[in-house]
């Protein structure tokens, strides 16, 4: 544990690093770790040949790289950083991948494609990695709960906090001390970042943010390892990263109960995501959803569609228009309108042509959403919506939702996780989609970093070839 100065409590910032050092995962909690690992790759797998991360492979390429780790799109290898970059902006494109209410964070975006990378390239055991996992959510989390709500109004946690999570994993599979990890994240948090302007323009930015997160982290402790030292106070000093980035920051959730011996996990109340689009969006498309198979509504039926909403939702979604595939994700009434015409918001609802329909686009016009201060109170503990639907007939219907599909609480088994991974990867596993899940899931002892990895091979995708060669 590192010694506090002056016969001083430990500072956050040491408090995180010693437990990064020490903490002894539970067993249960290692196979939570295998869920969103499995969730994770799911969400790799099929958004690898999708535009944005196409791009910034073609820039990894040039970069090269020793062969430390694989890029899970093409089965490239280059050095682990640039492998976490690539595998992070994949995992993060289709708006699938997992999501924790309480700090409004992607935490496996930059954590698990920092841990995959750097225990591929150590060659870890199944449990070092899993540890590594559980850690870097645990840190990050703290972190993004630490900011707070107002933070989200201008940086993407993900891209913020998600820094320090990737810098936790890492640091735990290079095995340094705590005052190198002490480093780390000092060094972690001076390169945070990630806004939320490129909204605006429908830009690509959003998967950057967690490449860039998984990429700094892992390069946060390798220079820790040489002695490069960072800021001791990063998260809780006068100019660190609470004060620069949240208004209303609550640093006593940085370390609220964590010992490097305690049983309640973070990683074990993350959501997982159902529908291929803004987890903003969530709790009004499921609203809708439930009154379309209570009324079995049709959309000729429908008059209008009234949406009360949580404030922090509004201020990302409003505005939106659903003018290309990925700027619909964060179109709430075009994510509304086509789960009601089509009774899912699946990937499929995302594409050039769907965007253009004239029938989805007609409904779009007749939904309307606004903010509710009685909602407000209850985010993020609760991301709630209200949805009415008014039928040309004059008649009413309301549900209220709270709990969306996918968040633990509304329940989440192994099999929904199974199923949703078949499903995102069938195209790149065909049948052994099922048989790559169920080893993620269940294999004794747990699979290696390398053995995930090539259990990827099953459904044909080679990892022989090397399009990432050292530069």
């Amino acid at each position: 544990m590192i010694n506090a100065t002056n016969d001083s409590a430990p500072t956050s910032e040491q408090q995180l690093a010693s437990f990064i050092v020490t903490a002894q995962v539970p067993a249960d909690t290692r196979r939570t770790a295998r869920r969103y690992l499995l969730d994770w790759l799911g969400s790799t797998l099929a958004g690898g040949e999708m535009r944005p991360p196409s791009l910034l492979r073609e820039v990894i390429n040039e970069l090269g790289g020793h062969s430390q780790a694989t890029v899970i799109a093409t089965g490239g290898r280059t050095s682990a950083p640039l492998a976490a970059f690539a595998n992070a902006a994949a995992s993060h494109v289709l708006e699938m991948d997992d999501l924790d209410p309480g700090s409004i964070y992607h935490p496996a975006a930059p954590t698990v494609a920092a841990a995959l990378a750097v225990g591929e390239q150590l060659s870890v055991d199944g449990d070092a990695l899993l540890d590594a996992i559980a850690i870097g959510y645990e840190v990050g989390i703290r972190v993004g709960e630490a900011l707070g709500p107002s933070h989200y109004e201008h940086w993407h946690t993900t891209g913020t906090a998600g820094t320090f999570g990737a810098a936790a994993a890492a640091a735990r599979l290079y095995g340094l001390d705590a005052d190198q990890t002490l480093q780390a994240l000092g060094s972690a948090g001076t390169m945070t970042a990630g806004l939320w302007e490129f909204l605006a323009d429908g830009a690509m930015s959003k998967q950057l943010h967690p490449a860039k997160a998984a990429h700094d982290g892992i390069i946060a402790t390798l220079i820790a390892k040489q002695g490069f030292t960072g800021a001791s106070r990063i998260l809780e000093g006068d100019k660190g990263v609470l004060a620069a980035m949240s208004s209303k920051a609550a640093p006593e959730r940085l370390t609220d109960g964590l010992t490097s011996e305690m049983t309640s996990w973070r990683i074990s109340g993350v959501a997982f995501k159902v529908h291929a689009a803004c987890r903003h969006t969530h709790s009004a498309v499921d609203a809708a959803l439930n009154l379309r198979e209570q009324h079995s509504l049709t959309p000729d039926q429908i008059e209008r569609v009234d949406v009360r909403i949580y404030s922090q939702a509004l201020g990302l979604l409003d505005g939106m228009e659903p003018t290309t595939p990925y700027a619909a994700k964060f179109s709430l009434p075009f994510c509304i309108a086509s789960a009601l015409i089509y009774g899912d918001l699946g990937l499929a609802r995302f594409s050039e042509t769907t965007i253009r329909e004239k029938l989805t686009l007609d409904l779009v016009d007749r939904v309307s959403f606004e903010t509710d201060p009685a909602l407000d109170a209850l985010y993020p503990e609760t991301w709630p919506s209200v949805v009415t639907i008014t039928l040309r007939d004059g008649t009413e219907v309301t549900d209220r939702v709270d709990f969306p599909a996918g968040d633990i609480r509304a329940g989440v088994e192994n099999d929904d996780l199974i199923t949703k991974f078949v499903r995102m990867t069938g195209e790149q596993l065909a049948e052994e989609a099922a048989i790559v899940a169920e080893r993620v899931l269940n294999a004794q002892p747990p699979l290696t970093a390398s053995e995930t990895v090539r259990a990827l091979r099953m459904g044909g995708i080679s990892l022989a070839s090397s399009t990432a060669r050292r530069g």
